[in-house]
């Protein structure tokens, strides 16, 4: 017999306290996803600011959480006692790039500017499998998506491809090289608003390269690239794959995907020395490093006094955003249970775009933004006794119809592709590369369809999750991800220690997505956090850039240096760059 418990990190505020002080700070936060970590630990840490960060959930890190699992496992054949074992899982992000070795990602830069540190853990690709089981009587077909130069290209482009599939790849990259620029310019340079251009200066030479290349090529979608005028792709397999990489992205088609976005991914993927990066741990050490951030208590150098912690309190809903009489200002926020948060200099949000509504009417259109798809997830942890892990990968994604899907299916008149309903599965196998997740002789695995889920399916049971149907709907809906494990281990079932099935009503319930979705669509990010409240900014993968562990690290990064004049920003970049931290 086996039985679950959970296992909290207990070092975080879980609520607020009753000290008057601790309800007073210069700068309040809603929401603790990478987004409001990251301005939260930049304020914290550089600026010196007094923050409080207010999560709804009982861990931090939003979408990009990690959870502890505690298994008793019952008497063995042999009858040896039981024993509780802990498994670690990811949520979300699974695969990051950018992290170990330069040029390094938004999130590794802020890691740096906080004086954090992660330890990471590399490797060269992953798997991919089409037709698991030979599904719709297609050939099943095994193949691995290594990273550098021309690994990719001279391997799987070549071979499923052909060579015109690997000359229109090349020219794409140089056509869409000028895009990658920005990456020259560190996140702790941006802020939003009508100031945004002066931290930029610094770095003019790559400024001026991006503004000849057209604001409206960077912050719009990669249409133009596929189906001109910049570019044509016409080889069926390679448009294929791009749908394939920028579903893994935004949970939408290469043409619906940020142009910037996908320049930097095929640029990067196929560079010297890329690869993949995966922080021991879990992606919960990540999100432990920007709490520390956020946490670390600093002394008054003046008087020799500490100052006032900044905290995050979980568990702690918001219910609105408070301003002054007149609206044009900030000046806290009030909590579920109507505590009153005074917030001396800002509020930053890092909730859904989709919820402003219910904390103040801010824009007429700020509920409007097209959603994309939700989340089907599977985690297991399982007994890996007799497996060879050396020949396993890290992660594989797993094309249930093949790469280009079933023909015959079409949805709403779309035919189906590489972006079709669950056609598209991600597994990561983590312990291959980090054993430290789970026990000596087990493992963990999280299967997983991001963005191809559709909320319908389960709107009817929002308020009956504990009805016998809607726990046969998950069972049902969660065999095409059971089928993507036996693809990797064939008797996975067999080794089961536990499983813990996730739909778009776990993902809306816990994580406050509404209707569990992945995202806004790209045409609907909004340009940068900034608002009619000067003191009031956005966070989140619903600004520019969007979606992706790096993206929302450059919005939180952004929002912080808005609670900032110009002038301090500058300053610090200039003692960032001196600490060689940037």
């Amino acid at each position: 017999m086996t039985t679950i418990k959970m296992a909290v990190n207990d070092e975080i505020e879980t609520e607020i306290d009753n000290d008057d002080d601790a309800n007073v700070v210069d700068i309040a936060i809603i929401g603790a996803g990478i987004g409001g970590l990251t301005a939260g630990a930049i304020l914290n840490t550089l600026y010196n600011k007094k923050v409080g960060i207010y999560e709804s959930h009982y861990l931090p890190g939003g979408c990009a959480h990690a959870f502890d699992r505690v298994a008793s496992i019952g008497s063995t054949n042999n009858g040896t006692a039981s024993s509780s074992m802990k498994f670690t899982f990811d949520s979300g992000p699974t695969i990051l790039l950018g992290c170990s070795q330069k040029p390094f990602c938004a999130l590794r830069q802020v890691l740096d500017a906080v004086n954090q540190s992660v330890e990471w853990i590399r490797y060269d690709g992953w798997g991919m499998i089409e037709n698991p089981q030979q599904q719709q009587h297609q050939e099943e077909r095994r193949w691995k998506c290594e990273l550098g130069p021309d690994k990719f290209q001279q391997g799987p482009l070549l071979k499923f491809g052909g060579p015109d599939a690997v000359l229109e790849f090349e020219q794409l990259r140089t056509k869409t090289k000028d895009l990658t620029v920005g990456i020259d310019i560190p996140a702790m340079a941006m802020r939003p608003g009508s100031s945004a251009l002066i931290p930029l200066l610094k770095y003019f030479p790559t400024l001026v390269k991006l503004l000849s290349s057209g604001p409206e090529k960077l912050t719009g979608t990669f249409r133009s690239y596929l189906d001109g005028p910049d570019f044509v792709v016409t080889n069926k397999w390679l448009r294929d794959w791009l749908d394939a990489l920028a579903f893994s992205l935004s949970g939408l088609p290469a043409s619906r995907t940020s142009a910037a976005a996908m320049a930097f991914v095929i640029d990067d993927m196929h560079r010297d020395g890329a690869g993949l990066d995966y922080p021991k741990g879990g992606l919960g050490t990540v999100i432990d490093a920007l709490c520390r951030g956020v946490e670390h208590h600093t002394t008054n150098n003046n008087n020799n006094s500490s100052r006032k912690r900044s905290r995050i309190h979980l568990r702690t809903h918001v219910d609105k955003i408070d301003f002054n009489s007149d609206g044009s200002k900030a000046t806290g926020i009030t909590l579920s249970n109507g505590k009153r948060i005074i917030a001396k200099e800002g509020v930053i949000c890092n909730a859904p775009v989709w919820t402003l509504r219910d904390l103040i009417h801010l824009l007429n259109n700020c509920d409007t933004a097209e959603m994309t798809g939700s989340f089907l997830h599977l985690h297991v942890a399982i007994n890996a006794t007799g497996l060879d892990l050396t020949q396993m990968e890290a992660h594989y994604t797993v094309m249930d119809r093949g790469l280009s899907g079933n023909a015959g299916i079409v949805v709403n008149g779309i035919s189906d592709g590489p972006c079709g309903e669950l056609n598209m599965i991600a597994v990561s196998n983590p312990c291959v590369i980090d054993p430290t997740l789970a026990p000596s002789g087990y493992m963990v695995l999280h299967a997983y369809g991001a963005g191809n889920e559709p909320y319908e399916v389960w709107e009817k049971f929002r308020n009956d999750r504990n009805s016998p149907e809607y726990k046969q709907l998950k069972e049902e809906r969660s065999a095409v991800l059971w089928r993507a494990l036996e693809s990797v281990i064939p008797d996975v079932r067999d080794r089961i220690v536990l499983d813990l099935i996730g739909s778009p009503l776990t993902h809306e319930r816990f994580l406050r997505r509404p209707r569990g979705t992945y995202g806004s669509a790209t045409e609907d990010y909004l340009k940068d956090g900034s608002t009619p409240i000067s003191n009031l900014v956005l966070a989140g993968d619903q600004i520019f850039p969007g979606i992706g562990v790096p993206a929302v690290a450059i919005s939180g990064a952004s929002a912080a240096n808005a609670m900032v004049n110009p002038l301090r920003q500058w300053m610090c970049l200039d003692s960032l760059k001196e600490l060689g931290r940037i």
